[in-house]
């Protein structure tokens, strides 16, 4: 399957984890509801595993195990930090934009750093997404 596909499913999923945040603000404390949102992942994951695990190698290099580590302790101050800037009124139309905007121009400013190459398509396409952004955020 093309991964670009993977990537608009997890663009999808990405929106819908922020509407539920937004919608799970108001009635949950935020570290109680990041830890909550982390344990649904870990069992969701776990039942999905348990269906493909047969022949399935778990890590390579030891680099794989620290890089996932990090990246949940991101997820952690992700879900943290967006119940509470919904949690404290910020609207969908404002969060939404601020929240998944700023981590494209965080993973676009990173991939470029670690190399990958920079073409005129995708400055369009950058340029595209930040205008998009602003025009969201700033309606709101």
């Amino acid at each position: 399957m093309n991964p670009v596909i993977f990537a608009i499913l997890a663009a999808a999923s990405f929106g819908l984890w922020t509407v539920f945040h937004k919608l799970a603000s108001p009635y949950i404390n935020q570290i109680f509801g990041a830890i909550l949102v982390s344990l649904t992942a870990v069992i969701f994951g776990g039942i999905i595993f348990l269906f493909n695990m047969k022949g399935v190698q778990l890590f390579s290099d030891i680099r794989g195990i620290i890089f996932v580590v990090l990246a949940g302790i991101a997820a952690f101050f992700i879900d943290y930090l967006a119940l509470q800037a919904y949690s404290k009124g910020l609207s969908l139309t404002i969060g939404g934009p601020i929240i998944i905007g700023g981590s494209m121009a965080v993973a676009v400013l990173i991939g470029l750093l670690l190399g990958e190459p920079l073409t005129a398509i995708k400055i369009l396409g950058i340029i595209l997404i930040v205008i998009g952004g602003i025009v969201l955020a700033s309606i709101g």
